[in-house]
């Protein structure tokens, strides 16, 4: 099953649209999820690891997948590579 991690800002114009499509992701397909402010101590932690300069910001299975919002047919795709 994959781990999806999804880094946010109250303040990103962008992240509303990547919370939908990972929570619309979820009925499909069974992964693991969290969001995680950017702005809180783990969401710093998180993105200094990664290397995160932007969210929306999707880190799967530890890895740092997307920044942005993705594509349905991309998450998927990332989903499917992922599951494990």
């Amino acid at each position: 099953m994959a781990n999806v991690t999804l880094l946010v800002s109250r303040q990103c114009s962008a992240c509303p649209s990547a919370k939908s499509l990972w929570k619309q992701l979820r009925v499909k397909h069974s992964f693991s999820y969290r969001e995680i402010d950017i702005t809180t101590a783990d969401g710093q932690e998180l993105a200094d690891r990664h290397s995160v300069r932007a969210v929306p910001a999707t880190i799967i299975n530890g890895r740092l997948t997307f920044v942005g919002v993705p594509s349905r047919q991309s998450a998927e795709k990332a989903l499917e590579r992922r599951r494990a």
